[in-house]
């Protein structure tokens, strides 16, 4: 497992392929990985909006942004990082494989966070 400060440091658009997120976890239970997989695809068809935080942890959001707060609805929500966690690499390619954008955050040197849409909304 790689610890989070490397994920992290990832670029957005290695979220494109769900291998780079395989843990040693992810053989040890191939029936959760189906499940997994099975709730990012459901999340991407009920939600608005995949996004995975600068943290690693992922959101399913929907609505427009709120232009005073700068938020959205959150529908649900993980604290499981993609490529930290178990399975997460299934769960991220039913995420990939639904109909919601995904959007990647990636924190910056100055602290400030840049959102990059890796995958558009295909509903």
């Amino acid at each position: 497992m790689r610890p989070y400060s490397v994920l992290n440091a990832l670029p957005a658009e290695d979220f494109l392929k769900p291998e780079n997120f395989v843990t040693e976890f992810d053989a040890r239970n191939p029936d959760y990985a189906e499940e997994q997989y099975r709730k990012g695809l459901e999340l991407s068809e009920e939600y608005g909006r995949i996004v995975i935080r600068a943290g690693g942890t992922w959101a399913a959001e929907d609505g427009p942004v709120d232009p005073v707060t700068r938020a959205r609805t959150i529908g649900a929500y993980s604290y499981e990082g993609i490529g930290y966690h178990g399975n997460t690499a299934a769960l991220l390619r039913g995420f990939l494989d639904g109909p919601a954008p995904i959007d990647v955050e990636r924190r910056q040197e100055d602290y400030s966070v840049i959102t990059t849409r890796i995958k558009e909304n295909n509903k």
